[in-house]
Order: C-alpha cells, then sequence, then structure tokens
C-alpha cells in the first residue's frame, strides 16, 4: 500500500490526514492544518506536517522530543529528527520522506549534511507562510493557533535571522488599544498617530501590573497605543529587533521619551523647570548615589512623583535576573530616577531641601521616594527592613 505522505492530496480523504495525524503525534483531537508538500529537481523529498490544535504538555520542555519522523524512500530513519524543523516549531508533528540520503544517515551527518538544511530551509518557510495564510484568511483559526503556540513562535525572533521579518508579521501582541483582543504590529502602525515615529512596548509580568505602572502615564494621558507584553520571550527579544517596518521599537522604561517632540513652547517650558530643579536634581544625584547613576525630570509621568528608567541601551533589571536565572553573571546597573516636577511630593521635596538641607529626615524621605519608584513598578526593595525603618518614621513624624 503507497504511504499516505507519497499519494497526491486530491486522493486523500480530510478523515484519512486526520486519523494518521492521531496516530503519530498520539493526539485525541484533530489538527488545526495538514501542510502537504512535494519537491523535486536538487533534492527531492515528500512532507506531510500538521499544526496541531493544541498545544503539548511538554511544549516548553527544551527537551522535548521534535515532532517530525524521518524516512528515506519510505524506510522509517528516525522518529524525532531536530535536523528537520527549528526549535521553536517543535510543536509540528508529521513526516518528510527524502530520496537522495543514505540509508545509514545517522545525527551526526545529517548535521552537516547540505541536503537536510535545505529541506529545513523550505519546511520553516512553508510552515511560516502557511500561518500567515491562516492570519488573513481564516482569523479564528489563526487566534486559536497563537494562544496555543505564540509564546514559542516568538523564541524564533531571537533565534532565525532569516526569517525574522516574516515572525514579525505573524506574531500578535496585547495591548493598550483594546482589553481583549490582540494586534499584529502592522495594525498597530496603522493606527500610529500623526507625527509617532515609534512602536512604543512594555513588559513586565502582568497585564495588570503593566498598566499600573507609572512608565504608562503620560503615554495613556496624550492617547499614544502602548503594546503589553508579558511572557518571559519578550524580555529578551526586544533587545534583538529594533525595528517594523521603518518604525523603531521603543520601550517606555527605556531612554528619554519626548511626546511632546517639535513643540517649542514645552521645550522653553522643559528648559525652565530643570533651572528650578536644579540644586534638588543635583542632591538627589549625590544622596542616592548608592542607588541611582542620574536623577532628571521626566516626560513621562502625570501622576505619580518619580519612576525608575533604564539606558537606551541598557539591560533592564528583568532581562538581567532572566539571565542570572540561567547561570550568567550580569549584575543590574544603577538606573535613572525621573521626576515629576508637578508633583506635591516633589515640589515639597525642592522646598524642604530649600530651607533645611541638612535635616536628616530631608534625605529620609529622598530615600523613601527611591523605594516607592522601586515598589511601583514591581520591583524588590534592596533593603526592606531599611525602608520600613524610614516609612515608620515619616509616619510617626505626621502623627
Amino acid at each position: 500500500m503507497k504511504a499516505l505522505w507519497a499519494r497526491p492530496k486530491d486522493e486523500v480523504s480530510d478523515e484519512e490526514y486526520k486519523e494518521f495525524y492521531k496516530h503519530i503525534a498520539h493526539a485525541w483531537d484533530d489538527p488545526l492544518e495538514v501542510i502537504v508538500m512535494k519537491a523535486e529537481g536538487t533534492f527531492e523529498y515528500q512532507a506531510l506536517l500538521f499544526i496541531p490544535s493544541h498545544a503539548p504538555f511538554d511544549l516548553f520542555n527544551r527537551d522535548a522530543q521534535i515532532g517530525v519522523q524521518l524516512y528515506v524512500k519510505r524506510v522509517f530513519i528516525m522518529g524525532d529528527c531536530d535536523q528537520l524543523m527549528p526549535e521553536y516549531l517543535r510543536f509540528i508533528k508529521g513526516v518528510v520522506d527524502a530520496q537522495d540520503l543514505s540509508l545509514n544517515v545517522s545525527r551526526e551527518i545529517l548535521q552537516q549534511d547540505r541536503q537536510i538544511n535545505a529541506i529545513r530551509r523550505r519546511l520553516t518557510k512553508k510552515v511560516l507562510s502557511t500561518i500567515k495564510d491562516l492570519q488573513s484568511e481564516r482569523p479564528e483559526d489563526y487566534r486559536t493557533f497563537w494562544t496555543q503556540f505564540g509564546r514559542v513562535l516568538k523564541e524564533g525572533l531571537l533565534s532565525d535571522a532569516d526569517n525574522q521579518d516574516t515572525l514579525l508579521q505573524i506574531s500578535s501582541f496585547a495591548s493598550t488599544h483594546s482589553e481583549e483582543d490582540a494586534t499584529t504590529l502592522a495594525e498597530y502602525v496603522e493606527r500610529m498617530k500623526d507625527g509617532q515615529e515609534q512602536i512604543f512596548y512594555a513588559t513586565g509580568e502582568t497585564r495588570q501590573q503593566i498598566l499600573k505602572s507609572p512608565h504608562l502615564e503620560a503615554f495613556k494621558a496624550k492617547g499614544y497605543e502602548v503594546l503589553i507584553l508579558t511572557d518571559p520571550v519578550d524580555e529578551v527579544w526586544v533587545g534583538t529587533v529594533t525595528e517594523f517596518d521603518g518604525k523603531p521599537l521603543q520601550s517606555v522604561a527605556k531612554g528619554e521619551v519626548d511626546l511632546d517632540s517639535g513643540d517649542e513652547s514645552s521645550d522653553a517650558e522643559r528648559e525652565e523647570r530643570e533651572k528650578e530643579f536644579a540644586d534638588l536634581l543635583t542632591w538627589l544625584k549625590e544622596t542616592l548615589t548608592d542607588h541611582v547613576k542620574e536623577v532628571r525630570l521626566s516626560t513621562r509621568l502625570t501622576e505619580s512623583p518619580a519612576c525608575l528608567i533604564t539606558d537606551a541601551f541598557g539591560i533592564s533589571p528583568a532581562l538581567a535576573r532572566i539571565y542570572q536565572a540561567s547561570g550568567q553573571n550580569i549584575p543590574i546597573g544603577k538606573r535613572i530616577l525621573e521626576l515629576n516636577p508637578d508633583h506635591p511630593l516633589i515640589t515639597g521635596l525642592r522646598k524642604a531641601h530649600q530651607e533645611r538641607a541638612d535635616d536628616p529626615t530631608v534625605a529620609e524621605t529622598a530615600e523613601l521616594l527611591y523605594g516607592t519608584a522601586l515598589l511601583a513598578e514591581g520591583g524588590a526593595l534592596e533593603d526592606p527592613a531599611r525602608f520600613a525603618e524610614l516609612l515608620a518614621n515619616q509616619l510617626t513624624r505626621t502623627l
């Protein structure tokens, strides 16, 4: 009997494909999509691949077996050929039957085999193009796919430079535009405000945490959409991907952000404010020298008194912790403390510094300011006992 993958697609029923998928994938449900390929010429092979409907329990186990079987001239060679699919497509199930490989091929030989590498590239592009077709033609099925496999697919943004553009196109992200519906980067770009040149994003553990972050205040107040990235891999790939469609990606918690760029009156007001607060900024930098590298006025804050940010090209604390957890010694460097010059706490601290700069309670207030900025972004206090002591002292003085 002729192998299922060797038969013309129009001679195979949907039911036969479904039963074959359930057999090789040990699945109970139907596949989301069937991919049939036949290549002739320099490299001849046939492939029958399946995109599952549900993620396997071991999807995020990097030691889990790749689900593609390798045959040579319909002779079974191995059941988990990890050379046929990149790791970020490890959820793909199916069969590849190559015509020109040796029957004695080993895993070691496959790693260096030119034909296998070429097949891998073609299979990868075919799978990604199929996902792209799902996105445009069957949006409900695409949403099902992304819910199940989006997190692992984004690993490809780090490891597959050749297909990075395609991966960006088929990826979806939560954003401040909608509480329920995810958005593609292309849809985000279509909605960008006049004069907006960057794609803004925020990373964090949960959507709720990000939405309450001080870093988002000015963006929400001025109506700028921000991507909400909560998967651990997001912290990593945003450091690799610099732009989409010519639009740079910009973290709301990194570098300087000027949402009033080109507004001469705003620029003049900012310069005047910087002169007014110059002494306070210098004093705070000296007082908090063990914690921060710079203190400056903020253009992000509208409600909170202060926030902490990272240099434009610096490593965020969350990313540093990810590296440290993997055994890499990446120190968390000092950050920048930004102040809201319109907040009563900051204007009051400026007045207190002018009138009694040597009063230790003023310095204690500065420490509390830094601690609250750290807590507001979900960070961990370096010395919780010290913070609690200062807070108790401050509360006692108010009674």
